[in-house]
């Protein structure tokens, strides 16, 4: 499960949410946070870095006064000089989760994560919570797995949604979008059914969805 959560922070309103959610889904799963900004290497620098380490460093420390619960939570403020997605990912490697914002539209998921977000989710090895900054509440009452009924090489690589579904007994749907969901070919009910059988401790059920762009029909069935 996930027991160590990188928290990418920028100072802005939308990063000190993310930070709030990552709090309450530490204290649920007994998780430390990592709590990370990374300055930028492009920009100019008028101090020298331990200067501006320091700054930055006191500065993620106000957030054990205004983020409520954080201070009961076994976290570290760190600071990292270079690319923040670059950066990120390179971190990534010691955690089990990262969780960050994003600002943008929502109406179809290219606008819902910006560059770094999308850059961080292709290349992590490691599950991306992405939280929309609109978002003042996680819940895990509802999870939609998005599957193409395609061979899965690993069912290994789901074991984190399996157990995320059990903590918070969430009801799971496993979504197909597809443009002709009537038909199905038994390669993929073979695939169905082995994701049934993973999925068996879990309440869980297959759902179809008719969209000739797969994206907007995620998006369009999350929002339904």
């Amino acid at each position: 499960m996930f027991h160590r959560l990188l928290v990418p922070v920028d100072f802005s309103i939308c990063s000190k949410n993310s930070l709030k959610l990552a709090v309450d889904f530490a204290a649920k799963n007994r998780a430390t946070l990592t709590v990370l900004n990374v300055y930028s290497v492009t920009r100019v620098q008028t101090s020298s870095e331990a200067l501006i380490k320091d700054d930055l460093i006191n500065n993620l420390k106000g957030y054990d006064e205004e983020i409520p619960g954080l201070k009961s939570i076994d976290h570290t403020f760190e600071v990292e000089f270079g690319l923040e997605a670059d950066i990120i990912i390179d971190r990534s490697a010691e955690h089990d989760l990262i969780v960050m914002g994003t600002r943008g539209e929502h109406n179809v998921i290219d606008k819902l994560v910006g560059s770094v977000s999308l850059r961080v989710i292709e290349h992590s090895k490691i599950p991306v919570l992405v939280i929309p900054e609109h978002l003042h509440q996680i819940s895990f009452e509802k999870l939609v797995f998005a599957a193409d009924f395609k061979r899965i090489e690993h069912m290994s690589s789901l074991d984190n949604l399996r157990e995320l579904a059990l903590t918070y007994d969430s009801e799971l749907h496993l979504l197909n979008v597809n443009e002709s969901p009537e038909y199905i070919t038994n390669e993929e009910g073979d695939e169905a059914m082995e994701l049934h059988y993973f999925f068996k401790d879990v309440n869980h059920a297959f759902f179809l969805s008719e969209s000739k762009d797969i994206k907007q029909g995620i998006v369009d069935y999350t929002n339904e």
